[in-house]
């Protein structure tokens, strides 16, 4: 039952997830407004894609806000296997970005977000590809799981279950989503869920939602539902279209900015299967209160409620809210279990907190802490609207996977004078068994407890109750650090929980291209307030590390200390993993590192990955070291270099425009390069020059389908000194054969003799994004395809310029180099030493 409990508390919304705002949303009298129209109506809809941004933003909005439908969208993913525009981070950290930029859309459209555990592996070509690495079974489970949990009666998708929808990843979406439509109705389908609490729920109907990409889009065929997405909103002060620009321009990590949409545009929807409907969505269901037993009265007391609201003089309507509120909780309990009432029962304590002009926080003094560690929290509680309040009580209870528990409850029963805070501070120890912030998808704690949940809950949290003449009320807000941003002012973070020490490696990746030993630095960090104690490094045989392990004492949270060993690797190639043990005096346990993810636009992510690299050792050559680098979209490729023995210089718009490139022996644009640095349509040509004089040019992947996004078109369509285009094709396999085009061409033998073996071992993919329409002075030098697709040859080709060589390639390096993929590094090197071969 304790994965329902954990069900039960997203369904309650009691806001305990992570936010970079304020503990409480600030709202006007508007926003009060439009959630007491919410709270007449009863209904609720789910929306169904694959990754994050695939979700129509304006048909959430006009449904959560315009047609007030409790509405959610089931992201089958988080979007790591996806790629990066704002920044370097890759798989797991940029799922953490992408699962905060779906949080941070959801709290401007009005939806609810829920993801299940599939993992995003990047781009797939079928439904059947991606249903086998997603496993049917659990994923469909999933997918029954939040049907079961939310109880939608409309269904809605984004894509169509079949290979219109462009991505595997897309269509296995809809064909789970229709699947788990009759599934969620079946008892006899996953029947643990039943067990744990769940019961069947039949849903009206199932729709995919039409594209419409642009105004010339295929229309949809007859008899599909019509709804209009940017009608104008008075209390808002804006349409939906305009609300759903913001919502989806939170997806930053995609470059998905959109322009505003204003003026009437409708979506269309296709029956898939369920109840047949001729003009709306809803039709035949009923979106009253009278669905629910018992609830007359209710509904009788929110509507005086909303009739007796005034926008200047909102609290003279909070003794209605709070009757309703009590006369909710009277209902009989079949009716409670409801996740639609608890829904309800959730936005009716939010419109009384507004009512009410309440301010509650609960702020640490400091934004990380180890379990047993002291740690004061200062609360407040504040009313100003003039309401007769009183606070009777304040609680601070620690959240676990095995559920909530009061660690201190104070006492206050005094009254709240209008605009006068009430202060209290609360020192505790952590407990000990307090769960660390790794987040729940990432094997952290809760990985069962919470796998409904769009992210793990605050560690701790601030119950105030409260009373009025017409009875009680809790407001409850999660722990939080507050600090000042001296650009973006008051800021918030949420409390990490971490080890007592913190072990990062400088590199995540250790190559050796010799037997020579490397000395192997890593950054202890106290998590705690004074730990000392022993780090142990385990590496695997043939390797030696020494000294085996070093003893580490700190004397205050946050201190840094430099440890090192020498590793010295084996003489002949091998692959491995070094691990890293600490002890701070229970015994070697597993240690972990910490990576914080920072941007503006979400909350700070805490990461805790195991204190782990991958070891490399293989023979590789260089010939040329200096590398200049121009940066795109973000990658990590330059230290990827950097490590096994280049200089790499990154090259800003000025350096590439005044300073002499001959220094270099090559110059990389990075990944997506000419899609995200507009100075490059001019100064392409000083490049082309600097090749014509005896320079190599690599020019990594990049994108030019024409769509908004991440797939914006290029700044330039000359990227080469001769013409070619970039393509779609790519390589989703990453063990496809390769075959060499050009068996005698030299990088393919200077200054490292490859073979097919160089191909074994890639990571995700093999190649995106190809040239094609070559002209007569390009050399493809690589064939490659997915299985049962005709071979391409435009993963890698090169021209003569002059003296020198360009070279473009579609090749992930921006995923092998990172990873020390041995075979892809020796490619690499040999194009780089292009320009000195003989």
């Amino acid at each position: 039952m304790k994965h329902l409990k954990a069900c039960v508390l997203l369904v309650a919304g009691l806001g305990l997830g992570l936010s970079a705002q304020a503990p409480l949303p600030v709202k006007d009298s508007a926003e009060l407004l439009k959630a007491l129209d919410k709270l007449q109506v009863m209904g609720s809809v789910l929306y169904i894609a694959a990754h994050p941004d695939d979700e129509n933003t304006a048909a959430l909005a006009t449904l959560s806000r315009g047609r007030n439908l409790r509405t959610a969208y089931l992201s089958m993913t988080r979007g790591g296997g996806g790629q990066n525009l704002i920044g370097s981070e890759l798989g797991d950290a940029l799922a953490a970005i992408r699962t905060q930029e779906l949080r941070a859309a959801r709290r401007i459209d009005g939806a609810e977000q829920f993801f299940t555990g599939a993992v995003d592996f990047g781009f797939s070509k079928t439904a059947e590809e991606t249903l086998r690495f997603w496993g049917h079974e659990a994923a469909l489970g999933d997918v029954v799981r939040t049907i079961r949990t939310f109880r939608p009666d409309v269904i809605l998708t984004r894509f169509p279950p079949d290979a219109r929808g462009g991505h595997g990843h897309h269509t296995a979406s809809a064909m789970l989503a229709i699947e788990a439509f009759q599934a969620a109705a079946d008892p006899a389908r996953f029947p643990e869920q039943l067990q744990q609490g769940l019961k069947p729920w039949k849903t009206q109907r199932i729709l995919w939602n039409h594209y419409r990409f642009s105004d010339d889009a295929p229309a949809a065929p007859a008899g599909s539902l019509k709804l209009e997405v940017s009608a104008y909103d008075p209390a808002l002060g804006k349409s939906f279209g305009e609300l759903a620009a913001e919502s989806r321009s939170q997806h930053r990590s995609q470059g998905f900015g959109v322009l505003a949409l204003r003026g009437s545009r409708e979506e269309t929807f296709e029956l898939l299967a369920g109840a047949p409907a001729k003009k709306d969505l809803f039709e035949g269901i009923n979106l009253t209160w009278s669905r629910i037993p018992g609830s007359r009265n209710v509904a009788s007391l929110l509507t005086d409620a909303r009739q007796g609201f005034h926008a200047d003089r909102p609290v003279t309507i909070l003794p209605l809210l709070q009757r309703a509120l009590l006369t909710l909780r009277a209902l009989p309990a079949e009716s409670q279990a409801d996740p639609l009432v608890q829904s309800k029962a959730a936005e009716l304590e939010e419109c009384v907190r507004l009512a009410a002009g309440l301010w509650v926080e609960a702020i640490a003094d400091r934004q990380s802490a180890a379990p047993g560690d002291r740690l004061t929290v200062n609360a407040m509680v504040l009313a100003r609207s003039g309401a007769s309040l009183s606070l009777e009580s304040l609680s601070l209870e620690a959240v676990t996977p095995e559920g909530v528990r009061a660690l201190e409850t104070r006492k206050v029963g005094q009254a709240l004078p209008i605009n006068e805070p009430k202060k209290e501070t609360l020192v505790f120890t952590l407990p000990g068994e307090t769960p660390l912030s790794q987040p729940h998808w990432l094997s952290g704690p809760g990985s069962k407890a919470w796998s409904c949940l769009p992210e793990s809950p605050s560690p701790f949290r601030l119950r105030a109750r409260l009373a009025l003449p017409e009875g009680t009320f809790e407001v409850v807000v999660p722990v939080q650090f507050r600090f000042r941003d001296p650009v973006l002012g008051e800021r918030y973070q949420p409390l990490a929980v971490v080890p007592p020490v913190l072990v990062n490696l400088v590199e995540s990746v250790q190559v050796f291209d010799t037997p020579a030993a490397h000395v192997v630095r890593l950054k202890a960090v106290a998590g705690a307030t004074a730990p000392s104690g022993r780090v142990r490094v385990q590496v695997p045989n043939g390797w030696k590390a020494e000294p085996s392990e070093q003893a580490f004492t700190f004397a205050k949270a946050g201190e840094e200390r430099e440890l090192t060993f020498l590793l010295t690797p084996p003489s002949e190639p091998s692959s491995g993993e070094l691990r890293l043990d600490v002890d701070t005096g229970s015994g070697f346990v597993q240690a972990r590192g910490v990576q914080r993810v920072d941007y503006p636009h979400i909350p700070l992510q805490t990461l805790l990955p195991e204190a782990k690299v991958r070891l490399e050792r293989f023979d590789l050559k260089h010939n040329g070291r200096r590398i200049g680098y121009v940066m795109g979209a973000g990658d990590d490729i330059p230290q990827a270099l950097r490590r096994i023995g280049y200089e790499v210089e990154l090259l800003t718009d000025e350096a590439l425009a005044r300073e002499d490139l001959k220094r270099f022996d090559a110059v990389v644009l990075g990944i997506r390069a000419f899609n995200t640095r507009p100075a490059l349509r001019n100064l392409k040509e000083r490049l082309h020059a600097y090749v014509a004089a005896g320079g190599t040019e690599v020019v990594l992947y990049t994108v030019n389908t024409g769509f908004p996004g991440i797939n914006a078109g290029m700044v330039t369509d000359a990227i080469g000194p001769f013409p070619f285009k970039v393509g779609r094709t790519r390589v989703t396999d990453e063990t496809a054969p390769v075959r060499f085009l050009q068996p005698n061409h030299p990088v393919f033998h200077w200054p490292n003799e490859l073979s097919a073996k160089d191909f074994d071992g890639w990571v995700q993919e093999r190649s995106l994004y190809h040239a094609e329409s070559l002209d007569a002075h390009y050399t493809p030098l690589l064939g490659m395809g997915d299985p049962g697709e005709p071979e391409s040859n435009g993963a890698l080709i090169v021209a003569e310029h002059g003296k020198g060589h360009y070279v473009y390639t579609g090749l992930a390096f921006f995923r092998q180099l990172p990873d020390g993929v041995p075979g892809a590094t020796r490619l690499f090197s040999n194009i780089l030493a292009l320009g000195s071969h003989k």
